[in-house]
C-alpha cells in the first residue's frame, strides 16, 4: 500500500477523529502527554486501524496498513516541526509499537502471489484485440508493452482522478530509434514500423518513489514486438491530439474525447484470454490472474532464458530479488533436473570438524 498524499490525509483525518471520540481533550500532537504516554496512545490507535475502524469496509486490515497509517501521523509530526513520535532517535520503532507490528505480520496470512503468465496470454490479448475496437486494440498492445517492459498496471493505466506517486508513461517519455538515431514519432506509422531498431521508456516517478528510470528494447520479427506496440499506440495518439503529455494507453473513438485505460479493463481481458487459452489445464486459475501477471510474466520469460538477477531487476526497476517472490515456486521448470543432479554422490570431508586430542591418521604410509 503506498503512501500517497491521499492516503497520508485520510490517516492523518482518522487520527484526528480517533483522539476526539476516545480521548477528548487531548490535541493531535499529544502535547500534554509524556512519551510513555504518547506511545500508548499510539498502540491504541494502531489496534483501531487493525481491527478495521478505518477501513471502509471495517474489516481487520494486514500489518502493513497498520504501519502505513502510523507512518502518516508521524509524517504529520515531522512536517510541523515536531519529532517523530512512533520512531526512536535511531530510526526503529518503540518496543511497544514493534512488538505489536511484529504480532499483526506473523498472524497475517501469507500473501498470495498473482501468478505469471507465459507469453502466449499478451499474444492473445494482441490478436483478440487487433481486429476490434479502439479500446480492445489498446488492450492488446498494452499487453505486449506491459509484458515486455515489465510494467507495473499503474504506470499506464489511471483509475478516475486519483493521485497517485507513479507517473505513468505518457508520449513524451517513449523516444523511438532507428540505430543511434532518434525518429520522429510523428513519422508515417509504415515508416516508422519499417524502420524503427529500438524504444525506451522512460518514468519519471515510480511506486517505489526512484527517479527517472529508462527500460529499452531492441525491435523483433513479428507484430507481437513490443517496438511496433509502441509505434502502433504512439500513432493512435498522435492521429487524435498533439498533447505530448497523453498517456500511452489513452484511446479515441469517433467524435469522443480520449479515455485512459483503466486496471480492470486489463484485468478483465488477461482471465478472458488464460480461460478462452485452456490455461486451467496448467494449473492457471483466473482467480489467481490479474494484470500484474503481465508483468510477473516477463520477469518469468526473463528467468527462465538463464537471464540474471540483475538483469531482470534492472528491466522491472526492483531495488531487490523481490521478484523472486512469485516466480521462484510457481513452476516445474524451475526443478527439472535437480533429483538427477541431487543423486549423484560426491565424497566432501567435513572441514568445520571440532579439534580433536588425538589424530585418527597416525602413519602417512
Amino acid at each position: 500500500m503506498a503512501s500517497t498524499l491521499n492516503e497520508r490525509t485520510r490517516f492523518w483525518s482518522a487520527w484526528g477523529r480517533f483522539l476526539h471520540f476516545n480521548f477528548s481533550g487531548i490535541d493531535t500532537k499529544l502535547s500534554t502527554l509524556s512519551q510513555p504516554e504518547r506511545i500508548d496512545v499510539l498502540v491504541l490507535f494502531a489496534q483501531h486501524v487493525r481491527s478495521g475502524g478505518v477501513s471502509p469496509g471495517k474489516r481487520e486490515v494486514r500489518a502493513q496498513t497498520v504501519q502505513v497509517s502510523l507512518r502518516a501521523v508521524a509524517a504529520k509530526f515531522e512536517m510541523d516541526g515536531q519529532s517523530n513520535p512512533v520512531v526512536t532517535a535511531q530510526g526503529k520503532y518503540h518496543q511497544k509499537i514493534g512488538q505489536l507490528i511484529e504480532g499483526y505480520r506473523r498472524n497475517d496470512p501469507a500473501p498470495k502471489y498473482k501468478l505469471a503468465v507465459p507469453l502466449t496470454v499478451p499474444e492473445y490479448m494482441y490478436n483478440y484485440g487487433k481486429t476490434g475496437n479502439a479500446k480492445h486494440k489498446a488492450i492488446g498492445d498494452m499487453a505486449l508493452i506491459a509484458f515486455y517492459y515489465l510494467l507495473r498496471v499503474g504506470e499506464y493505466t489511471r483509475e478516475g482522478n486519483k493521485c497517485t506517486r507513479t507517473q505513468q508513461f505518457r508520449v513524451q517519455d517513449i523516444t523511438l530509434w532507428k540505430n543511434n538515431t532518434i525518429l520522429d514519432k510523428t513519422l508515417p506509422l509504415s515508416t516508422l514500423l519499417n524502420q524503427c531498431t529500438a524504444a525506451t521508456m522512460n518514468i519519471d516517478n515510480q511506486k517505489n518513489g526512484k527517479r527517472n528510470q529508462s527500460v529499452h528494447h531492441e525491435a523483433k520479427q513479428g507484430n507481437t514486438c513490443p517496438v511496433k506496440a509502441l509505434i502502433r499506440r504512439l500513432h493512435h495518439i498522435s492521429s487524435n491530439t498533439s498533447s505530448k503529455h497523453t498517456i500511452i494507453s489513452t484511446y479515441f473513438t469517433q467524435h469522443k474525447a480520449g479515455k485512459v485505460l483503466r486496471a480492470t479493463d486489463i484485468n478483465s481481458a488477461i482471465k478472458a484470454a488464460v480461460i478462452q487459452l485452456n490455461l486451467r489445464q496448467y494449473g492457471f486459475h483466473p482467480d489467481q490472474i490479474s494484470s500484474h501477471s503481465l508483468r510477473a510474466g516477463g520477469a518469468m520469460a526473463l528467468h527462465l532464458n538463464h537471464q540474471s538477477s540483475a538483469t531482470i531487476r534492472l528491466m522491472g526497476r526492483w531495488s531487490s530479488d523481490t521478484f523472486l517472490d512469485y516466480i521462484h515456486s510457481q513452476i516445474a521448470a524451475f526443478s527439472t533436473g535437480l533429483s538427477t543432479a541431487m543423486s549423484t554422490n560426491i565424497l566432501f570431508n567435513n572441514i568445520g570438524f571440532q579439534k580433536m586430542n588425538n589424530p585418527i591418521v597416525t602413519n602417512a604410509n
